[in-house]
């Protein structure tokens, strides 16, 4: 806390020493070596926000290596049943018969679907992190009408029934558990891997319906185990799609074209009930060959993603957004007291205090890694506080100084846990908290005569 030494004789008004003495002690050049401290401390805010990105992404890559012998997010489709329509004509070319032979395959989506299933939580740990996955129980059932022989024989030409087909989706066939077999109209069939003739699907499931007759209307029933991680979604095929899903995991985010009609979530798990009919969606119930591909299929999917509360990794991220904010009303505080008590604050000390403040956010990453963002938050901020209050006691050689900078950062860690906790209301929480700030250092400030020098405190 001790000011250089000036000369026994004081120098003269117009000397230099005299200009760079009032400049030294001027409330403007405090203010501003303050502002330049905190711009500084961005060097260091720089490497912790690289730091949480890097953690991030270990985070992703250990995920990707669980799901990539478990599963990822699976998405059903079906069943499709794909006719082969072959149309032959015969022309004449010098004298010769040229038979030409065009097969278009028909789609043909089921009446009714009702999909009714339960999906159990796994927990899998790759180094530190966990990974929660699912293993979805699904039941498959409902109606296909066939057209009538009519509907499409000028068209297309004649149909092959015989050559008929029936076909499931599913984006990751490597974690199915077990298939058994689809009854189709009172016949059991033995599933098939791959799509079969439904190339659109890319990825599913098939089975030959021998059975199949124009106009014929089959039931079909199948039951399907599978693993997954992160989201499980449905296409709705039918004309009226119906699904039930229920879980165990406590904290479910309904998304995709459609929300559940009928929910409910608590500290168990939730049940969902889903409704569509085929009016809501942007592909026909028929058609031919490849018109309707893949992804506009998988634009009318919803279902439920299946992920973890709270992102530490992204909350820590909006936390060190705030640290210019936070940094800057410390520095600010210390300023003042300069200012007010006439207090002489080196440099050195405001770097200190700064590196401690920096390094809150680095003990806030590494701890919610292994205890949760919580109980992280408030061991970093005690510890913080502590480390930052015992400090000042000491330099200020006050224990009421000490205390009272422990408490304005306490107010700010309470201030800052606020906010990150209230994202919707971020915004109008900061706003209105900024404007006490500021009415506060007005308040503080106006009697003060900014023209005249800090002097240094006697004590």
């Amino acid at each position: 806390m001790q000011t250089p030494s000036l000369p026994e004789n004081p120098p003269r008004p117009d000397h230099p020493l005299t200009f760079l003495r009032r400049l030294r002690d001027s409330a403007l050049f405090r203010f501003a070596v303050s502002g330049l401290l905190v711009l500084v401390l961005q060097i260091p805010i720089g490497f912790i926000s690289s730091t949480i990105s890097e953690r991030r992404e270990r985070r992703d890559e250990a995920i990707d290596e669980v799901t990539r012998t478990w599963g990822g997010a699976q998405e059903v489709f079906g069943p499709v049943v794909t006719i082969p329509y072959t149309k032959r004509w015969v022309e004449e070319k010098d004298k010769d018969k040229i038979v030409h032979e065009v097969v278009t395959l028909r789609r043909v989506l089921p009446r009714d679907v009702h999909i009714t299933g339960k999906a159990r939580i796994e927990i899998r740990r790759r180094g530190i992190f966990d990974v929660p996955l699912y293993v979805a129980d699904l039941h498959v059932e409902g109606t296909v009408v066939l057209p009538p022989e009519s509907s499409a024989a000028s068209e297309d030409g004649v149909p092959g029934w015989s050559r008929a087909q029936i076909a499931f989706g599913l984006t990751d066939v490597g974690a199915i558990r077990s298939a058994s077999p689809v009854r189709v109209g009172g016949v059991e069939l033995a599933l098939e891997p791959g799509a079969g003739a439904a190339t659109f699907l890319e990825t599913g499931l098939h089975a030959a319906v021998p059975g199949a007759r124009a106009g014929a209307t089959l039931p079909f029933s199948v039951d399907l185990t599978f693993n997954g991680h992160g989201r499980l979604s449905f296409v709705p095929t039918g004309d009226e799609t119906k699904v039930e899903l229920a879980s165990t995991w406590p904290h479910p985010s309904f998304d995709g074209a459609a929300l559940p009609n009928e929910r409910r979530v608590d500290g168990g798990g939730f049940d969902a009930r889903w409704s569509r009919l085929h009016l809501g969606r942007n592909f026909p119930s028929t058609w031919s060959n490849d018109e309707v591909a893949h992804p506009r299929l998988s634009a009318a999917s919803f279902g439920v993603t299946l992920l973890s509360p709270v992102d530490a990794y992204r909350t820590n991220d909006r936390a060190v957004k705030y640290q210019l904010l936070f940094i800057g009303l410390t520095f600010l505080a210390f300023t003042l007291l300069e200012l007010l008590v006439a207090l002489r604050v080196h440099a050195i000390q405001y770097l200190l205090v700064g590196f401690a403040l920096c390094l809150f956010f680095l003990l806030l990453l590494s701890l919610s890694e292994h205890v949760g963002f919580e109980r992280a938050y408030l061991t970093a901020a005690v510890a913080t506080v502590a480390l930052i209050g015992g400090y000042v006691r000491v330099v200020l050689g006050s224990a009421r100084r000490g205390f009272g900078i422990g408490a304005l950062l306490a107010v700010l860690y309470a201030f800052l846990f606020v906010l990150l906790r209230l994202e919707d209301y971020a915004l109008l929480f900061g706003s209105i908290g900024l404007f006490f700030v500021l009415a506060l250092v007005m308040g503080l400030t106006r009697r003060v005569n900014w023209y005249a020098p800090i002097v240094k405190s006697e004590t």
